[in-house]
C-alpha cells in the first residue's frame, strides 16, 4: 500500500486527519517543522520529517499527500510581517509538495485552499458553486493570497497530478479556531451582530470538515476545487442570534463597524465585515451527507459536547 503524507498533521484539521486515516490502516508520513514532536504525538507514524527532508522523500512510496499548511489568518493582527508569514507558510510547503508530486504522476494531492477565493461582499448575492469563480468581484489581500496559493498547484496538474483544492470555510469548533473569539462577548452580555450584519457567512464545523476531507480522500474520481461548507451559509446576524441561543444569552449588542476597523484592522475589514455564500455543490453530487447543515442546532450540539 502506498504511503499518505499529511503536512500541517499538528494543526486543528491535521491531528484529526491522522487519527482518522490510522483507524484506516493507512501507512503515514507526517510532515512538520519539528518531527520529534510529531513521533511523540503519533507514534504509529510510518515517517515524521522535516520539510526539507521531505523534499528528498521517495517519491515512488507515495500515492497521496495532503496539504494543510498554513499560518492561522486570525491568529493575529495582520501587520506586513504577519502577511508575509502567512503567504510563505502557504506557498513554499505547496511547492515542496508540488516538486515531489512532479517526480511521481501517481501521487494525487490534496491541497488546502478557502472560500476567500470567491472574492469578499457586503451583502447577501447568488451563491458561488465551485465553477463559478470568474463571476466574482473586487479584490483584497485573502482573495489575492488565495489565487497565489491555488495557482502554486498548477505545475503539479501539468506534471499528470490529480490535484484537489480544498476550498474551506469558516471551521466551527468548541475550542479551536474562529468560534471562541467570536462567543467571548456573550458570557458577558455583550454579544450581537457585526456591522450591519447582513454579510454571508459559509461555515462549516469540524466533524464535518474533517469526514468531507475524509470523503475526497476515498474518492479518487472528485478533484479540481472542491467547495467544504455546509449547505446552510447564513448572515451574520443569524449566526450572532444562533450563538447567542446557544450560550443562553441575547444578542442585542451590536459590534459597529468603525469599532472593528479601528481595533482589527485589515483583517476584521476582511473576514468580519464581509463574506461570500457558497454552496458545496460537488460535494453534493457525490453523495456527501453534511451532519450539521442548520446553524443553530449546530452551535447548540457544539456547546452541548
Amino acid at each position: 500500500m502506498k504511503k499518505v503524507a499529511i503536512c500541517g498533521a499538528s494543526g486543528m484539521v491535521g491531528t484529526r486527519l491522522v487519527q482518522r486515516l490510522h483507524e484506516k490502516s493507512c501507512s503515514l508520513v507526517l510532515v512538520g517543522r519539528t518531527p520529534q514532536r510529531l513521533q511523540q504525538k503519533f507514534p504509529f507514524a510510518a515517517d515524521c520529517c522535516s520539510w526539507e527532508e521531505f523534499s528528498a522523500y521517495p517519491a515512488e512510496e507515495l500515492g497521496v499527500i495532503i496539504n494543510m499548511s498554513g499560518a492561522g489568518v486570525n491568529d493575529q493582527p495582520w501587520s506586513d510581517a504577519y502577511k508575509q508569514i502567512m503567504t510563505d507558510s502557504r506557498l513554499d510547503t505547496t511547492k515542496t509538495c508540488v516538486e515531489v508530486c512532479k517526480q511521481n504522476p501517481e501521487i494525487r494531492l490534496i491541497n488546502a485552499s478557502a472560500v476567500s477565493a470567491y472574492g469578499f461582499y457586503d451583502d447577501d448575492h447568488e451563491a458561488f458553486s465551485e465553477a463559478d469563480r470568474d463571476r466574482r468581484t473586487g479584490t483584497c489581500f485573502l482573495q489575492e493570497l488565495i489565487d497565489q496559493w491555488e495557482q502554486a498547484t498548477q505545475p503539479a496538474v501539468e506534471a499528470g497530478n490529480r490535484v484537489v483544492l480544498l476550498r474551506i470555510g469558516v471551521v466551527f469548533d468548541r475550542n479551536e479556531g474562529a468560534l471562541p473569539t467570536m462567543a467571548t462577548p456573550f458570557p458577558y452580555f455583550l454579544g450581537g451582530k457585526s456591522g450591519t450584519g447582513k454579510q454571508m457567512m459559509s461555515w462549516v464545523s469540524l466533524r464535518d470538515l474533517v469526514a468531507a476531507i475524509e470523503f475526497i480522500f476515498d474518492h479518487p474520481d472528485l478533484n479540481g476545487p472542491i467547495n467544504i461548507v455546509s449547505p446552510g451559509a447564513c448572515s451574520n446576524q443569524v449566526f450572532a442570534q444562533s450563538l447567542g441561543r446557544a450560550l443562553g444569552r441575547p444578542s442585542l449588542v451590536p459590534a459597529p463597524a468603525f469599532l472593528i476597523k479601528a481595533l482589527m484592522g485589515q483583517l476584521g475589514q476582511e473576514l468580519v465585515l464581509t463574506g461570500q455564500r457558497v454552496l458545496p455543490s460537488k460535494l453534493l453530487e457525490a453523495g456527501f451527507i453534511f451532519q450539521d447543515q442548520d446553524i443553530e442546532q449546530c452551535l447548540r450540539e457544539i456547546y452541548r459536547r
